[in-house]
């Protein structure tokens, strides 16, 4: 009950149902959720602890912003491990989890990256995770993977919450694609460099 409150909650904070800033109810989560208390509480816990929500004795909980500060630090943090774990991930990977890398990259911009423009938001996000879970899984470090997937999150909370324009949404395919190359060739020294 404690994961699908924890689930449940997250989902509304990444959805941006639930806003920076926003004070969370216990008792509205139970009425909302149908759940009781003690899972509500051991998530509230959870989500305080992998940094979504804060708790003030005087403001209650409510759900955190992240400061410029650490957006840096989850970007530096995600920049250090991506880079360890593509190397094994190009060493490591399947050939049709490679295949179906291409086909999806296909699917998310079926025109080429030339003509990639704000349009291709969802279709960028959508492969974005797509291929970095599987470099995650492919890598089979499962303690790294869980922070990652943390970080990951948090940097697809943050690009619905700031937007992102057509240019670095035509460059971010165009370096996945390049990454994606040197996987294909199973290079990792390459993969992990871009």
């Amino acid at each position: 009950m404690a994961v699908q409150a924890y689930t449940a909650i997250k989902k509304r904070i990444l959805e941006r149902r639930f806003a920076p800033g926003e004070r969370l109810s216990e008792a509205r989560l139970v009425q909302e959720l149908g759940l009781g208390r003690s899972p509500i509480r051991t998530a509230l816990a959870q989500l305080k602890n992998d940094g979504w929500i804060a708790v003030s004795p005087q403001s209650g909980t409510y759900i955190r912003s992240l400061s410029e500060k650490e957006i840096k630090d989850v970007v530096d943090l995600r920049l250090l491990l991506e880079t360890y774990v593509t190397q094994f991930a190009a060493v490591n990977i399947s050939e049709d989890k490679l295949r179906k890398l291409r086909r999806a990259f296909q699917r998310a911009c079926p025109s080429g990256v030339a003509n990639v423009n704000e349009e291709y938001f969802d279709e960028f996000n959508e492969f974005d995770s797509l291929f970095h879970l599987t470099i995650y899984g492919a890598a089979g470090n499962t303690l790294i993977t869980d922070i990652l997937l943390n970080l990951l999150d948090k940097v697809q909370w943050l690009k619905t919450t700031s937007g992102t324009s057509p240019d670095r949404i035509k460059s971010g395919f165009m370096e996945l694609e390049h990454i994606l190359k040197a996987l294909e060739a199973r290079d990792p020294k390459t993969a992990a460099a871009l």
